[in-house]
């Protein structure tokens, strides 16, 4: 079973054991969920996004990105039905007050913008992992490479052992400094650039 019949099989028992009972049944055939990076801050150390939904403007189908970090059935769960419950509302609210209404209805507590699987959700969610067993996905752990900072470039003054660094924007828009020794004792002398 590849992520994304994963995914789709785990939807379909929730939308039967947790929306329809709680009388909001999803329409299934416009829904299409797939493993992948949500468009913003999926790479953020602090507040990630790890799941996302797009209304059915685009194509007719709400499309939903889980986050590859998310390995466990829990995470992958609470955060699909997090997204799910936009999926129902079509994007609409946000996480106001109907998104609110839905979430909880299903199961979800905590935060709206963050929720958790509550008690009878997480239940729910060790029941499907019987049925349909584990995620077949290992957690990506992605870290982006952080940024060259600016790279300094080194003028010498070798008769004075005078060193500084500059960054080449200085440089370009100032010219190579003078030695303030040299400058001091009338005999003023450029920098040497490493």
């Amino acid at each position: 079973m590849t992520r994304e019949e994963y995914l789709r099989a785990m939807a379909t028992e929730l939308n039967t054991r947790v929306f329809t009972p709680a009388c909001y049944p999803l329409q299934m055939d416009k829904i299409a969920i797939s493993c992948g990076f949500p468009s913003r801050k999926a790479t953020a150390s602090r507040n990630r996004t790890i799941g996302q939904c797009f209304s059915d403007v685009i194509n007719g189908k709400n499309e939903i990105f889980i986050h590859p970090q998310l390995a466990t059935v829990t995470n992958v769960g609470e955060t699909l039905a997090h997204e799910l419950v936009h999926a129902y509302d079509n994007c609409v609210n946000g996480h106001r007050a109907p998104f609110r209404r839905i979430a909880v209805a299903i199961g979800l507590t905590g935060k709206m913008t963050s929720t958790v699987a509550g008690e009878g959700l997480q239940t729910t969610l060790d029941e499907i992992r019987e049925v349909i067993g584990d995620y077949p996905h290992e957690a990506l752990n992605y870290t982006p490479k952080k940024k060259q900072s600016t790279r300094l470039i080194k003028a010498v003054c070798y008769s004075h052992d005078y060193i500084v660094r500059m960054s080449r924007k200085t440089i370009a828009e100032h010219g190579a400094p003078i030695c303030p020794t040299c400058f001091f004792n009338g005999s003023p002398e450029i920098l040497d650039i490493e």
